[in-house]
């Protein structure tokens, strides 16, 4: 009885973690065109848009384009996203005189972040460092949470396992000295 019972709850324990998945959000940030900056003093910084994060373990992909449909290049420029909870991340760089500053139509970008956040709204900022017009064709951000409880339950689990032995290799021992 004990071994149908300690199997039947190995059965539902991992019936759960198979049932768990990561679950993807995805959000685009339209086109964005800053101001055409000439001053030698300090750059401007733009918010170019908004977008939510789901709290947990996370991996979190940014694509876009330095130039946009209007132009197809863009100034120098560093994009940033996150939150003031959670930090700023660089996901994108244009520099100065980059194929992504003189290209003649709009030059890809990607990055990927990876670790554990808060739920909270995240900025994309658009900090530009040299001079001309910042321009950032759709950002797309992908997020895909990985569910924390699945990964609990797989390590109670094991740890159920582990103790199962044990045991069974105490009681085998315990009889052998009768």
């Amino acid at each position: 009885m004990k071994r149908f019972l300690l199997a039947a709850i190995a059965m539902v324990a991992l019936g759960f973690t198979s049932v768990a998945h990561a679950t993807t959000y995805s959000t685009s940030i339209p086109e964005f065109t800053g101001g055409t900056y000439f001053d030698g003093g300090s750059f401007p910084v733009y918010l170019v848009g908004t977008f939510p994060v789901y709290g947990g373990s996370a991996t979190i992909d940014f694509s876009g384009t330095f130039g946009n449909s209007v132009y197809p290049d863009s100034s120098g420029v560093d994009v940033f996203a996150g939150s003031a909870e959670d930090g700023f991340y660089l996901v994108g760089q244009c520099v100065e005189f980059a194929p992504c500053w003189t290209a003649d139509s709009p030059y890809p970008w990607s990055d990927t972040i990876t670790g554990v956040f808060n739920t909270d709204t995240w900025s994309l900022y658009a900090s530009q460092t040299s001079e001309y017009t910042v321009q950032l064709g759709q950002t797309n951000i992908v997020e895909t949470v990985t569910p924390e409880p699945s990964s609990l339950l797989l390590l109670g689990t094991g740890l159920l396992g582990i103790c199962g032995v044990a045991r069974r290799k105490f009681t085998r021992s315990g009889r052998r000295k009768e």
